[in-house]
């Protein structure tokens, strides 16, 4: 049975205490002025720093712990760069600490330069930290995990002879950046967004053509965002509900007994319907009132009355690269759940 998320062990503990403690520095460094420009910059760096050291305090442990009991993950992903950075935990951490600083520092700095903001008061500012503290602190437990999957640590040394080594087949493995599949559907619903968004303008007269063929686009304002969430959050829901079902039938009649075996029944997911049509229409229509909702909170909440055109485009990419992540873990989950294993078999005539 595929698994989701095995062997990323304890990414919750580590993920909630990088927070615990970014927020306590909120507190500590920012309560209740809030901060400036450069102390995004600042905060960057100590925030890249603290979670390299949580990450790999929680991870390494664990992965050497399963290398002596032999229960590796047979299915990792080889990597020719991973296996030439350095084994050592702390030369490891060092070096992605620096690396991750680079991108958290510059990636802030380009985001809020982009929407000419020099300033957060506290409560935008706190939630703007947790969000990108998330984000990376998964990001960071992934690549430490990826290392150490590596043949070269995890079937080498005395901890893991040869002889003795389980292949844990239930133990899948990912890249730290997203499958191809998951990107095309994730910018598909962006691409879309934006074709509607302009063909919804001409419609309401907020893009108009001008002289010699120049398209004008007024700024999106944020009493218009809602209308985006719905339309963004149907495109999305279509899309990645259509390509998570497709992968997962192909997994399904391609080891259909294994899976079986394996499956067992989770209530938060086994509620969701089995048709791919009420499927996506249950995806679709959460999708679409959560988006309305957090969209225009966004706008609210970082005091931003109106986008421009490039800049909406940056928003809807940004909130579709956070929000894909979780919306095709749940579709997994639900394709995973016994009875939809079952249905879909019945479908394929696999199963009386």
């Amino acid at each position: 049975m595929p698994a989701v998320s095995l062997p990323y062990v304890d990414n919750a503990r580590a993920i909630l205490i990088t927070l615990a403690v970014n927020l306590a520095a909120v507190f500590v460094c920012n309560w209740p002025e809030g901060v400036t420009y450069a102390g995004v910059m600042w905060d960057s760096l100590f925030c890249a720093l603290i979670t390299t050291i949580i990450s790999m305090w929680i991870v390494y442990p664990r992965l050497r712990t399963m290398r002596a009991l032999g229960e590796m993950p047979a299915q990792a992903p080889i990597s020719a760069f991973m296996q030439r950075l350095p084994q050592n935990p702390v030369a490891l951490g060092a070096i992605y600490a620096i690396a991750f600083a680079v991108i958290t520092i510059g990636a802030n700095a380009a985001c809020l330069r982009f929407f000419g903001v020099r300033s957060l008061s506290f409560a935008p500012w706190a939630v703007y930290k947790l969000v990108y503290a998330t984000v990376l602190s998964a990001k960071i437990i992934e690549c430490c995990i990826f290392r150490y999957v590596q043949p070269d640590w995890a079937y080498a040394g005395p901890g893991a002879p040869a002889e003795t080594r389980k292949a844990v087949s239930g133990k899948a493995v990912r890249r730290p950046l997203p499958k191809i599949g998951v990107l095309k559907e994730m910018y598909g619903s962006v691409a879309g967004n934006i074709v509607l968004y302009i063909v919804i303008g001409v419609l309401l007269d907020t893009v108009a053509a001008g002289p010699d063929g120049v398209v004008v686009i007024r700024p999106t304002t944020a009493e218009a965002m809602p209308v985006s969430g719905l339309v963004f959050g149907l495109i999305a829901g279509v899309l990645v509900t259509n390509g998570v079902v497709k992968e997962m039938r192909a997994a399904i009649l391609a080891s259909h007994a294994a899976m079986l075996e394996g499956a067992a029944r989770d209530w938060r997911f086994a509620w969701m319907p089995q048709g791919g049509v009420s499927l996506t229409c249950c995806t679709c229509l959460g999708l679409m009132l959560f988006s309305a909702v957090a969209l225009r909170a966004v706008m609210d909440l970082f005091g931003l009355p109106f986008l421009n055109f490039y800049q909406f485009a940056v928003l809807i990419t940004a909130y579709a690269t956070i929000i894909s992540k979780p919306l095709a873990y749940v579709l997994t989950r639900r394709c995973m759940q016994p009875e939809y294993i079952r249905h879909t078999l019945k479908q394929a005539k696999l199963m009386e």
